[in-house]
């Protein structure tokens, strides 16, 4: 219960963690959702008058009643229009897991020894065993029907599945029963053993598609381009800005800079084979570039407080159709989404960073479209501007693309966006068709400059260039928004 009242009390600090597990699963029984901001707005005098003191309704059980104290308080937060807020970031603690996932940076001799047993064990399996990297691999993109979850909310709960397969066949080659996966933490360089066999490259034992022959090899850039390109894409930036969000929407998007937008360039990044996602499973450091982005996601869950179904449902402000059934399911795997948000309870945590493990701190002065008239607000030559390229049709475009948008014919901010070679021939793309992009750039840098677009593909066909015609992509708009910054 709350101990005083709050006169300012926001949502997403406050007033959720006002009720329990218990709480959602009597109400949602009703078909009345109290887990998200929207669902409790709608149903906020009735939810008061319900728990009043001293003759609440609700809770049922004595014990759990409101104090006078937290009723005042959620009164509080109605009477002041029902603040969304931001959160407040919870202190990262070290996980009880079966499974620690550790940074690749921090493997002894013997751990990376076991590791590369257990890479190089399934890499020997018959392409036909379920347990074999070639059919592990494969279930990203090609062979198998396509499973693509890019871009929309299954992503994180997806990718995250995907991983615990993976890892539970590393660990079903013998002696290698306690191996997991490292993250590889993309703002530092791979470590050296990343570039020795087995994690080297991969070479099809059979044909996946005509592209990618028996006998294709994986290939990526040299060490040293990698850091350069990561530098040079401003990852580190994008992570940072996601991880200080405090909605699911805003943490995972990649029409900003969200953590699927960081996850895009870092494909890029890397290249070759990791530039689309028709063979990028087949490159062996996919798995710990990935085991990375589904770190930050677990520590974005921990430090928001929403590592249960039930609060991580908390920070949902769009659709919450895919944690629910039939939607949530994560073919070709047996969890669902709503499983997966969990890690604890899948066996699974991570080794914290030794540097900048508490670092995190919300961004209380962040640049926004609006701001509240009573605000003091700033506008100066450093203030952002949202520049959007809005109604890319990406179906038409051959693989991840790069939108540059330059200012008096130079660059000035790019974006890169991830995908097959052939997006027509996924179902998730056909959906999700129309796409934005945004950049964000200092007024200054357009100011009385004229503006263009252009986008390029990352995987260019022979005798072609990588300049693709925005008519032949939708004709999209670009649109300018100055961001306001509070004073």
């Amino acid at each position: 219960m709350a101990d005083k009242e709050i006169k300012n009390p926001t949502y997403i600090e406050h007033i959720r963690h006002f009720f329990e597990e218990i709480d959602h699963a009597h109400m949602w029984a009703k078909n009345i959702d109290l887990s998200t901001y929207k669902g409790l707005f709608d149903q906020g005098p009735n939810v008061y008058f319900q728990t009043l003191p001293p003759n609440a309704n609700m809770p049922k059980d004595p014990a759990r009643k409101w104090s006078q104290q937290r009723s005042d308080t959620y009164k509080n937060w109605i009477a002041q229009g029902y603040p969304f807020g931001t959160a407040k970031p919870a202190p990262l603690k070290v996980d009880k897991a079966p499974r620690i996932r550790k940074d690749v940076d921090s493997l002894s001799e013997q751990e990376i020894a076991d590791l590369s047993k257990a890479f190089s064990g399934i890499m020997a399996r018959a392409p036909g065993d379920s347990d074999s990297y070639f059919a592990l691999a494969g279930l990203h993109w090609y062979p198998a029907p396509t499973f693509c979850q890019h871009h929309v909310d299954k992503y994180n709960p997806w990718h995250r599945a995907y991983l615990l397969r993976f890892e539970d066949a590393l660990r079903s080659v013998e002696g290698c029963e306690n191996v997991t996966l490292p993250y590889w933490d993309i703002t530092k360089p791979p470590a050296d053993f990343l570039f020795k066999a087995p994690f080297s490259g991969y070479k099809l034992p059979q044909d996946i598609h005509p592209a990618y022959p028996a006998g294709y090899q994986t290939s990526r850039f040299t060490k040293s381009r990698i850091v350069k390109n990561v530098a040079d894409e401003d990852i580190a930036d994008k992570i940072a800005n996601a991880m200080v969000q405090t909605t699911w929407g805003d943490f995972i998007s990649y029409t900003s800079d969200g953590i699927e937008a960081a996850h895009d360039h870092g494909h890029g990044a890397i290249g070759e084979t990791l530039s689309t996602p028709d063979a990028a499973a087949f490159d062996p450091i996919f798995w710990f570039f990935h085991s990375n982005w589904d770190r930050l996601w677990w520590e974005w869950q921990k430090r928001l407080q929403a590592t249960t179904y039930w609060t991580f449902r908390s920070t949902i402000q769009g659709s919450t159709v895919f944690l629910e059934p039939p939607f949530d399911d994560l073919r070709p795997f047996a969890l669902t989404s709503g499983q997966t948000i969990d890690s604890i309870a899948l066996g699974v945590g991570y080794e914290l960073q030794k540097a900048g493990a508490e670092s995190l701190v919300a961004m209380q002065n962040r640049s926004v479209g609006s701001l509240a008239a009573g605000k003091v607000m700033a506008i100066h030559d450093e203030s952002l501007t949202s520049i959007r390229l809005k109604g890319i049709d990406r179906t038409k475009i051959p693989g991840s693309f790069r939108a540059e948008l330059k200012a008096d014919g130079k660059k000035v901010a790019h974006r890169t966006f991830f995908q097959s070679t052939q997006p027509q021939t996924c179902e998730n793309c056909r959906k999700n068709a129309l796409i934005n992009l945004d950049f964000r750039v200092p007024l200054k840098a357009i100011r009385n400059k004229r503006l263009d677009v252009e986008i390029h593909t990352l995987v260019t066909q022979e005798g072609l260039g990588s300049r693709f015609p925005l008519h032949a992509c939708g004709n999209p708009t670009l649109n300018a928004r100055l961001l306001l910054e509070g004073g």
